[in-house]
């Protein structure tokens, strides 16, 4: 019994002074904040990513309502060269090439743009001059998109979903020039 009682008393002195050791406590502190830095320097790099690509996105979309607000018969529905517009007007956003090529970002396609014309009206006020103000109607052009965006990971690796970019664009048609 004497035995039992100087080894629990050895393992008290060794668990003392264990506790009042501190030169490995640099190693438990970094044990511990370290992850939280990787899990902090992840997240930063996943939301930069993101807005990285809503900001190509945002891009293309201005581009295609550039293009469009220019077109030959701007929000015609019922022209051809306003259909041909469009189509153009969808593969520029999403290649930023009217002939094609790589997407500006992974997995967005042109289904996922929408294309729709707005009429203002714009009567002329008793004493003001008509310059510069157009027909007695304006047609504005706006280009959106509502995109599930290519996550690196991280979102799926926490458990979460990937966030929706949403962005639409709008140009007054100026016509031809």
């Amino acid at each position: 019994m004497n035995l039992a009682i100087q080894r629990w008393r050895k393992i008290l002195a060794a668990t003392y002074l264990l506790r009042r050791d501190t030169e490995a406590s640099a190693l438990v502190e970094g044990a511990i904040v370290v992850p939280l830095l990787i899990v902090l320097l992840f997240g930063v790099y996943e939301f930069s990513w993101f807005f990285y690509q809503q900001h190509v996105i945002s891009f293309g979309l201005r581009d295609a309502a550039r293009y469009l607000a220019r077109s030959q018969d701007a929000c015609n529905i019922n022209s051809l060269s306003w259909k041909e517009a469009e189509s153009n007007a969808k593969t520029l956003a999403t290649t930023g090439s009217m002939s094609g090529g790589p997407a500006r970002v992974r997995g967005w396609t042109a289904a996922q743009i929408a294309i729709s014309c707005n009429q203002v009206e714009n009567s002329l006020p008793a004493q003001t001059a008509n310059f510069y103000r157009g027909g007695p109607v304006i047609y504005i052009v706006t280009v959106a998109t509502k995109f599930a965006e290519p996550s690196l990971g991280f979102f799926g690796l926490l458990g979460l979903r990937s966030p929706f970019i949403s962005v639409a664009h709008s140009e007054r048609v100026v016509g031809p020039g």
